[in-house]
């Protein structure tokens, strides 16, 4: 990995019922003048610049594992590892290399690319066929990749089906990209493919008219006691006590503590608010009313805490209020994904001050400017956050520390929801 090369997010690779199959890292270059820089301006998503084999290879000091967790881990393979005779050094089992198309079945580079595909199957690395599209011939090849992955706005829904049929029978699964919203992923369901990848999972998809169910409606109400600027601590602790297993999670989240420090031992939920402050103590308990004992996806919950601590972060730099309150509009500016309805009848609940309540519904003001840079970001729109002048190397290095942060949590909090 070069000096200016920076991990910046991962995208997830999922099925129909939106479950996470694996991720794709992402990596943007702050390079003056480098492509990352020249896409950045364009305002082209970051999922143009995906991480390669050859920098996972070379920088394992990453520990890519506290990126994709248990899940599959994609990535480009580099051009020395398809025309050489470099030896991956992560585990086969959850590695995925995507390999071109045009490199497996071109004239010029079929030689050498095919041997390399074949050598990198017998050690036990998954392979996927990336910007695929159907052709007499492919079949070929077919049986050695596990994946092949279309661009929908490359192939129309004719050649898309034609590939899916074409794939089905080497057992090759179909990854459909990209797939952003709702409506992305009902146009290609009908169509067979097996996987999608984009930004679906974060994306709100609100029912017009849909109310909040009895147990929503329960947790936001204790969600505006907890919000309530005239809440006290003593309040607080009481509420925190009467459900063990909140207080279990709270406790475990305090533990954690900032990215790159050592786990602290944490043994009461006085201690938690001690270490933690318990403003932000109140967010992170309105986090967890709204994640439904485990019934919400780690993945929203993780981009959740991702969001909120990127605001923490870089609320200093551009002068925005304080870090709590950056760091409580993040949290609530992803209700509309966790509870499925319109993020203003979501906040018309909360007693929220009127800063807080315009940053989170119109980004106005310091804090909601910020709030926009964040999540275009988030999103992989680099080229469009720049409300608040932040340097891409800012925002980078808070995603990057926010990433790491907000998957150890969302992780621990799922493994006391089991206890």
């Amino acid at each position: 990995m070069s000096g200016g090369d920076i991990l910046v997010g991962r995208q997830p690779i999922f099925d129909g019922d939106r479950s996470v199959h694996g991720y794709e890292l992402v990596l943007v270059s702050e390079h003056p003048g480098g492509e990352g820089a020249d896409a950045a301006e364009e305002g082209t998503p970051a999922d143009r610049f995906l991480l390669t084999s050859a920098v996972v290879f070379g920088s394992l000091e990453l520990g890519v594992e506290r990126f994709v967790g248990d899940r599959l881990m994609f990535c480009d393979a580099s051009e020395d590892l398809l025309h050489g005779e470099t030896s991956p050094l992560v585990p086969p089992a959850q590695t995925v290399l995507e390999v071109p198309t045009a490199a497996v079945f071109g004239s010029g580079t079929a030689s050498t690319v095919g041997p390399a595909c074949h050598r990198l199957a017998r050690q036990g690395y998954g392979l996927a066929l990336d910007g695929f599209r159907w052709f007499d011939g492919a079949e070929e090849m077919l049986p050695l990749f596990r994946y092949a992955k279309v661009d929908r706005r490359e192939l129309g829904d004719g050649e898309l089906a034609e590939v899916v049929r074409g794939c089905r029978p080497f057992g090759t699964r179909v990854i459909v990209h990209p797939v952003d919203g709702p409506d992305d992923l009902r146009a290609c369901e009908g169509l067979g493919a097996d996987l999608y990848q984009g930004n679906l999972l974060l994306t709100p998809d609100p029912v017009e008219g849909r109310v909040l169910d009895p147990g929503q409606m329960a947790s936001l109400r204790l969600a505006a006691r907890l919000l309530d600027p005239d809440t006290g601590i003593a309040e607080l602790e009481a509420i925190v006590r009467t459900d063990p297993t909140l207080s279990l999670q709270l406790m475990r989240m305090a533990a954690i503590g900032p990215p790159g420090r050592l786990r602290r031992t944490v043994s009461t939920v006085r201690e938690a608010l001690v270490l933690v402050g318990w403003r932000r103590l109140q967010s992170w308990m309105s986090l967890l009313l709204f994640s439904g004992g485990g019934e919400l996806s780690a993945e929203v919950l993780t981009a959740a805490l991702v969001r909120a601590r990127m605001c923490e972060l870089l609320a200093p730099r551009v002068r925005s209020g304080s870090a709590e309150m950056a760091f409580t509009a993040g949290m609530l500016s992803i209700l509309d994904v966790m509870l499925g309805v319109p993020l203003r009848d979501v906040v018309q609940h909360l007693p929220l001050a009127e800063d807080m309540r315009q940053a989170v519904l119109e980004h106005a003001g310091p804090v909601g400017q910020l709030l926009a840079d964040v999540i275009d970001y988030q999103l992989g729109s680099t080229g469009t956050a720049r409300r608040c002048g932040l340097e891409p190397g800012a925002l980078q290095l808070a995603c990057f520390d926010a990433l790491a942060w907000g998957i150890e949590v969302a992780t621990g909090l799922d493994a006391s929801a089991m206890v």
